[in-house]
């Protein structure tokens, strides 16, 4: 019982922990997406939790009953071989595009933060990214039951230390908030799901991926709508590359300093599960080409270059194309059927 309880537990934070990167932990995903339509936003990010925690189980489960290595087996039990392969190759690229703003984000968290040089910042997320690769699913699951409980501890501390933005309620607005909140579930669950599904065949117990699903959405939903409700109303956050650190900064210097060191924990969380995903769906596509190191290395080489572009420029522009470009596919995902339970 103890050991299904872990196993829970660890799955939901690496569900949080996939989706809440950079752009998520620094405030830069919550104002695009939602904090910029006012109090609409606040009905988008509870929309958004909703979504990301039903289809984000459900594909767990979908994984888990397939027996699928990789996000690969997942894309074409869903869509046939043909099409599939169009997909895998699309959601590659997206991956790997968000995982070099992964980097660019541990540039900012040093530069702006900290006063300090960008490539420190980016080195430094690569060389600890690459000790918990080596470690495998272990160092996964490692990183993101030490990183998650730290942000989800700062978020609740600040939400209780801020006044929260004075619209709760909309009174009018545009339909865009609705789309935003949709691309925002389909583009951060679609990408999660490298990870997820590779983890997914971890646990045999199906009700560990249940229940650690939706006690890793719930908590993902919580999050989004406390950190939004922070940034409602002050309307020179957006200025900043990393938002929530400004949020924390009035706490003191030693509480700002140790949420930088959670946005950059968090940054790690996704960086990690993001090459961990990707490797694994290199390597099934290509296994005589790609070794796993190989192709590891090759990954992280290609992120350093991508990471040298500027983090809230990656963010703002990249960010919305990827929603659109993933919404497809998770339309999809909310009317497939699960296969049946295996015996």
């Amino acid at each position: 019982m103890k050991g299904k309880v872990i196993g829970v537990l660890q799955v939901a934070a690496t569900f949080i922990g996939t989706v809440v990167g950079a752009g998520f932990a620094s405030g830069r995903e919550i104002i695009q997406f939602f904090t910029q339509f006012h109090a609409y936003g606040t009905i988008g990010a509870i929309l958004s939790g909703v979504f990301m925690t039903w289809i984000g189980t459900k594909m767990m489960i979908y994984a888990r009953r397939i027996d699928a290595y990789s996000f690969n087996e997942l894309i074409t039990a869903l869509f046939g071989e043909r099409i599939g392969s169009v997909i895998q190759a699309l959601l590659f690229f997206i991956i790997l595009g968000i995982t070099g703003v992964m980097l660019a984000g541990s540039g900012a968290v040093f530069g702006e933060q900290l006063g300090w040089s960008r490539q420190i910042g980016i080195l430094l997320a690569l060389l600890l990214g690459t000790l918990f690769l080596i470690k495998g699913v272990r160092g996964l699951l490692f990183v993101n039951s030490l990183v998650v409980p730290l942000l989800v501890s700062f978020v609740l501390l600040t939400f209780w230390t801020n006044k929260a933005g004075a619209q709760f309620f909309p009174e009018s607005g545009h339909i865009r908030w609705l789309f935003a909140a949709f691309n925002y579930s389909a583009f951060n669950l679609s990408t999660a799901l490298i990870v997820l599904v590779p983890m997914a065949k971890e646990f045999k117990d199906e009700r560990v991926l249940k229940y650690g699903g939706i006690l890793g959405g719930c908590g993902l939903a919580l999050l989004l709508f406390l950190s939004h409700l922070m940034m409602l109303g002050k309307s020179d956050i957006g200025l900043y590359e990393l938002p929530m650190a400004e949020m924390v900064r009035p706490l003191g210097s030693w509480m700002h300093i140790a949420f930088v060191c959670v946005i950059f924990g968090e940054i790690l969380t996704t960086f990690v599960g993001n090459i961990f995903g990707l490797t694994r769906q290199l390597h099934s596509v290509f296994p005589a080409l790609f070794t796993i190191r190989f192709a590891m290395l090759t990954l992280i080489i290609c992120t350093f270059v991508i990471g040298q572009f500027g983090y809230g420029s990656l963010i703002s522009t990249l960010y919305p194309l990827y929603g659109a470009l993933c919404a497809v596919i998770f339309i999809y995902m909310c009317f497939v059927r699960l296969p049946e339970k295996q015996r």
